[in-house]
């Protein structure tokens, strides 16, 4: 039932994606209606199959179909609001088929789920998680953010004041934007390294755990994302670099996500 549910749901947010992506070509006030309306639809669908699934293992995803399925829940509410809260429905265009692009694997990846190691039942480790993959949706979108930042910017140095520059935001929304997502992303993976520490500590695994590929990756982007916020404050860095450096670090928690899971239904 649950992925059925599921299945239905990114159909839906499929859907959605199409609508978003013809909004740039056809600026139609249906279309956004529309668009918001079927992943509504989708989140109610996705939402109750995840919290079902959710609630009978104690609040926490198990196994890589479950990893991709709540990230991309939490892409789409996110995108979602931020698309309500500012009435930018071109966020849409670029959060909604990268949310469709995370969910596939998970229903690729559908099957029996593997029992958690004794290592791994800690009463935080939900909490853990759930904010873990929070701050992963928070510095995606701030990716997809930094990638329409740097369409824009092509388009205004360019002086091409085509199609996408009708539909974008400005540059400074996008820079805005990109700061405040990163913020909260930043919080959230700090949060992460100190459970993840807390772990540790209760663990006989000792300083080994930072030759993880996960652990090395988060470190890695941690630091970049303290420098880019640093910069932001102290230097005044704003637009071009920033985008980048953002988009650099989401691969980076990107590689501490997929080092996360062994593909096979465990948590590692």
């Amino acid at each position: 039932m649950n992925e059925t549910l599921v299945s239905l749901a990114c159909h839906a947010y499929g859907f959605a994606a199409l609508v978003y992506l013809t909004y740039l070509a056809r600026q139609w006030t249906a279309l956004v209606v529309i668009g918001r309306v079927l992943v509504g639809l989708g989140l109610a669908l996705h939402g109750v199959a995840l919290f079902s699934q959710l609630g009978a293992q104690g609040g926490m995803p198990v196994g890589a179909a479950q990893g991709f399925s709540t990230l991309a829940f939490l892409l789409l509410v996110l995108g979602l609001v931020l698309d309500l809260r500012y009435r930018k429905p071109v966020i849409g265009s670029f959060i909604t088929p990268l949310a469709v692009t995370a969910l596939v694997p998970g229903l690729l990846l559908q099957g029996g789920q593997e029992p958690l190691s004794p290592a791994l039942r800690q009463p935080l480790l939900p909490l853990h998680i759930t904010i873990a993959l929070v701050g992963m949706a928070a510095f995606a979108v701030a990716a997809g953010v930094g990638v329409m930042y740097l369409l824009m910017e092509r388009q205004v140095k360019g002086k091409r004041f085509g199609l996408l520059f009708s539909r974008l935001p400005s540059l400074e929304f996008l820079d805005t934007l990109n700061n405040r997502l990163v913020v909260a992303g930043f919080i959230a993976l700090s949060i992460t390294l100190a459970t993840g520490a807390f772990f540790v500590a209760g663990s006989s695994q000792g300083l080994t755990w930072m030759m993880d590929a996960k652990v090395l990756a988060t470190l890695v982007a941690w630091g970049l994302f303290a420098g880019l916020a640093g910069a932001r404050v102290l230097v005044g860095w704003r637009g071009r670099r920033v985008a980048l450096l953002t988009m650099a670090g989401f691969a980076l928690v990107l590689v501490s996500f997929l080092s996360s899971y062994d593909f096979t239904g465990g948590l590692r």
